[in-house]
Order: C-alpha cells, then structure tokens, then sequence
C-alpha cells in the first residue's frame, strides 16, 4: 500500500501580550488571546442585551477549514441576529444580507487573517446557529454549510477562492426552521458525505411579539423555554453522489424519534462495527443514539447504550458534546456540557459496547457543577499523549450572578480531574461556540471560542517543552474526500493512542479536521494503522514526527 506524506508549512510569528493568570489556576498551561493582534474582529450578536426570547440566549458557531487548501486554517464565523429580522423571517418574509451575519477569515500563514467574506461571496440574512464544512461533492474543496433559525445556507466552494449557495438547487429544506448542529457522515458507505442536521424547537411556536413571556429561575424573572416549548426532530439526508441530497428521515426510521430539543450532533462510529452512527445532546431531552443498522435504517439505542441520562437517571440540559479516547483505552467516551448547578456527564465505554457515567468517581461531577457548559473537547494541549477536556461556559439569565463564566481546561493525571487552566476574559464574558485548531501549524493545539456579544477570543497555545506529536490529514479515494469515519491507531515507544476523523460535535462548531497525536518524550512513531471508511486497513511505518503528513487512500 502506497502513502504519501507531505511536510506542511510551518508559521513563527510572534504575538500580542501573554495572558497572566494566578499560579494555581495555570497548572503549566500557557494561552494568549491573539484575536484582535491577528485580525479576527468580528463583532458577535444575539439578539438584545436583556435575553427577554430564548432565541437570545444560545449563540452560534465557528469552524475551522482549510478553503483554499494552502496548508493553514481559515476561520468561518456565524453569528446571531436581531429580533426584528427574526420576526420577518418566520413571517416568511426572505431577509435581504445582513453586514455581520458570517465572517470568512483567509489564514496568510505568518499569524494574521485576513477578511475575505465579502470576496468569497459569502452572505447571510438569517439568524445563523451553526459552522460546519465538508467536501460534500468530492472535488476537493471544502464547501461551507450554515445551519439558521430560517433556511440553511449550502455553500459549495468553486475551488476559485469564491462560494455559490446552493441549498435550495442542492435538495436542502427551504421550510422555515430552527436547527441547530450537523454532522457529515458516510452513512450509507457509498463514499459520498451524507448530512445530519438537529432541529431545536417548532420556531412557529415561539411567542415574539411584546410583551415577552416571562418565567421564573431562582426568583428570577427570565425568558421562558425550551421546557414547555414543542421540540421538533432532525433531518437525514443521503449525498446522491451528483451534487444533490434526498430527504431520508423517514425511510431511515428517524421520523419515529420523539420530538427533542437537539443542539451539538456528533458523526462517528460509535460502537466500532463499521458504520457511521449519529449522537445528538438534547436540552431538557433525553440525548439520542442513532446507531446505524446498514441498509440506510438506524435505531435509537441511547437508553440501552447508557448515554441517554446521567448516573442518576435524570435528564439534563445538554448543550455541547466532547467525543475522543480520553483515557487511552482505544474506546470512545463521550462528555456533554449541561446547566448551571448540574455537572457534566462524562460517558466512559466499556468492552462491550455500554457507557457508565464516571463523572462522580473521576471528580469531573464535583469541579464542573458551578459552570453552565456550551462548547466542549479533548485536546491534547501538552503534546503529553492525554487528552485535555475543555469547556466554553456562561449562563443564560444576565440577572444571574453566574452570567460570566471562563473558558476552562480540565487535566486527568490518574488521580481524577482538576482544574487546570481558565480564561475569564476581560472584560468577563459569557461563552458559547469553540473549536480547536492548529492555525499556525507549530503541534500545538489553539483555541477558538465565541461570547455571546462582543469580540471572539483566539488562545495561542504557548505550552514549551520538548513534547514530540505528529499530525496526520487524511485523504479519502474511494472513501469520502474527508475520510469522515476513518481511525487510527498510532504506536509509539510501548504506548497506543486512538482516534477518528469525526464531524459535528462540540457546540455548533467544527474542530480542526486533521487528526493530532502528542508523543510526550518519544521521538519517533513505530506504527500507524489507518481502517478507512470503506474498510481498507492501511499500516504506516517511520511516519515523521513534529509535522503533518498527508495520507491518501490506497487505491
């Protein structure tokens, strides 16, 4: 079997200001907020100051991807909107562009962005949710996909440095909705990108007009919902392989799913049997696990699976999700991020298949409880081989005194989880969407995160020592461009980590889809084992490390 691997570009540059925080909540981390130094000056909306609408409240996405395929990150950024066009557009009147509504940042690859939105043609009326990107048609561009409380927004990438919507002509539902995330996934293994998208509520239920509907938190007067709002269900659509998608919700057997009130959806292959399988966190919904059958069916396994309710049998407000191999015992474990005064689940696989929340015996139950939780990952952010969990956070009521929260990065040393970094911000804000890149290809994970107003935050990864990774970007053939679904197994120095190239996840946001590996103090790799999406098995040896290599398929 034939590989190739490529050196990709590295970026010095040299930053703004490092972010000083108290010995005790660093734990040997070290970020700085270089947003404004690098040019991301997006200024991010939703809605007015007060949240007197639940739409008010959630916020929206980013995702990172390489658009022009120059080796770096670019940046997609959606953003909210105000509640007089959101008024108009579930009246059905069309909205006109809206300056603000989507950003495109073109990464020049010495530390700065560069504003290309307007050259890219990308625009957005609508109050946008979620950022994901794909190479849906297999031409070997990224194209864009911006989910709305509206219509979704298909961009397909003319491989010119310009974008053409396309989701009306493409297939999309023109019907006015509310969704949310969405995850691409070879479901059916035809090497095509089928889409999932999740539906947050029946938008035609809401009551916008004033005066606002008030409900009570805690003695406090807030905007009311989800809980008492009607859910709705998510769309499936099947890639036809010609540039199109067909509506397969109800011949897949998700029609029957209960109406929910679904945010962050992760594609991924869940219980390793081969088949892509489709996980949604719901708010004040039992979460749902749609594990994939063959034949174009699924069926809703979460409660059988474990992952439905905590460990206490109850539901919670799960916003954001974290997918990865935390632990490094070649299963995927899954964490959501949920309300204020509740804790985060941390959803542990066992051999056979079922999750046991092990939040409450790993301390991650007890240190999380004080935040409200949005966007989530395990990174490794330390190069060390294990993976950091990290969390966006911020509450939802501005009465509340919790509305501040930091951005947190959560360490398990084998004892249990301890805080060890957090970002408050200054001024203090109160964060929802994030997502993890490499934007300047140095091996060590950035972070980007969303306020609910204001100005984004990126955090450059300054962590020194002498910790080796590698980087793999994998390139499907007969698979999916993307390699959406593919693993990895990468052996090194008598240890063995685990992941996959998944989609969707986190909240309403993309992750850097390459696949990233810290190896601590060793200095080589010995093995890489790949099992592509189509089911070829590809064995690697002498990878190069402190690089990222480009894998294709073998033929």
């Amino acid at each position: 079997m034939i590989a190739r691997a490529f050196a990709v570009p590295l970026a010095a540059a040299t930053f703004g200001a490092l972010l000083c925080l108290p010995a005790d909540k660093t734990g040997g981390f070290r970020f700085e907020d270089v947003a404004a130094s690098s040019g991301i000056r997006a200024e991010m909306r939703c809605g007015g100051s007060e949240k007197r609408w639940i739409p008010e409240a959630n916020g929206s996405g980013a995702a990172w991807l390489d658009y022009d395929n120059d080796g770096f990150l670019d940046l997609l950024i959606v953003n909210g909107s105000t509640m007089e066009r959101l008024r108009k557009t579930i009246a059905g009147q069309p909205p006109s562009p809206a300056k603000g509504g989507v950003y495109l940042y073109r990464n020049l690859g010495n530390g700065r962005f560069e504003d290309v939105t307007e050259k890219a043609g990308l625009v957005n009326g609508y109050w946008a949710t979620g950022a994901n990107a794909a190479d849906y048609n297999n031409d070997g561009y990224t194209d864009i996909l911006i989910t709305t409380i509206g219509r979704d927004l298909l961009y397909r990438n003319n491989g010119n440095g310009t974008f053409t919507e396309v989701a009306g002509a493409a297939g999309l539902s023109r019907d006015v909705a509310w969704h949310t995330g969405s995850a691409f996934g070879d479901f059916d293994g035809d090497g095509n990108l089928d889409l999932f998208v999740a539906g947050y509520l029946d938008v035609h239920s809401l009551s916008l007009q004033e005066p606002a509907p008030v409900c009570n938190y805690l003695d406090l007067h807030v905007f009311c919902g989800p809980i008492g709002l009607p859910g709705t269900r998510g769309i499936l659509y099947r890639n036809n392989g010609d540039g199109t998608f067909t509506d397969m919700t109800r011949q897949a057997g998700l029609a029957n799913a209960r109406p929910s009130h679904g945010f962050a959806v992760v594609a991924d292959d869940f219980n390793q049997d081969g088949r892509i399988d489709i996980f949604v966190a719901n708010d004040s919904d039992p979460n749902q696990l749609f594990l994939n059958q063959g034949g174009g069916r699924f069926q809703e396994a979460a409660v059988e699976r474990g992952v439905a309710f905590n460990g206490d049998g109850r539901t919670q407000s799960n916003m954001g999700v974290a997918v990865g191999d935390y632990n490094n015992q070649g299963r995927l474990s899954v964490v959501t991020t949920t309300f204020h005064q509740d804790y985060f689940p941390l959803f542990q696989q066992d051999k056979s298949g079922f999750f046991e929340d092990v939040s409450p015996a790993v301390g991650l139950a007890t240190i999380t409880s004080k935040y409200l939780g949005w966007a989530a990952g395990f990174t490794d952010f330390d190069n060390d081989g294990i993976r950091e969990l990290w969390t966006a956070n911020g509450h939802v009521y501005p009465t509340s005194p919790a509305y501040f929260q930091p951005v947190t990065v959560f360490q398990d040393r084998g004892r249990g989880f301890s805080l060890a970094w957090s970002f408050p911000g200054t001024p203090p804000n109160s964060y929802r969407g994030g997502c993890t890149g490499d934007f300047d290809n140095d091996g060590r994970m950035d972070l980007l995160v969303l306020p609910i107003a204001g100005q984004p935050v990126l955090l450059h990864n300054l962590n020194s020592g002498i910790a080796s990774w590698i980087g793999l970007s994998l390139r499907g053939t007969r698979s999916n461009r993307d390699a959406i679904g593919a693993s990895v197994k990468v052996e090194s120095c008598g240890k063995t980590q685990f992941d996959t190239v998944r989609n969707g996840g986190s909240y309403l946001s993309r992750n850097d889809p390459r696949l990233h590996f810290g190896l601590g103090s060793c200095a080589k790799v010995d093995r890489v084992t790949i099992t592509w999406p189509r089911g070829a098995v590809q064995v690697l040896k002498d990878v190069p490390v402190n690089r990222y290599s480009w894998i294709e398929e073998p033929r």
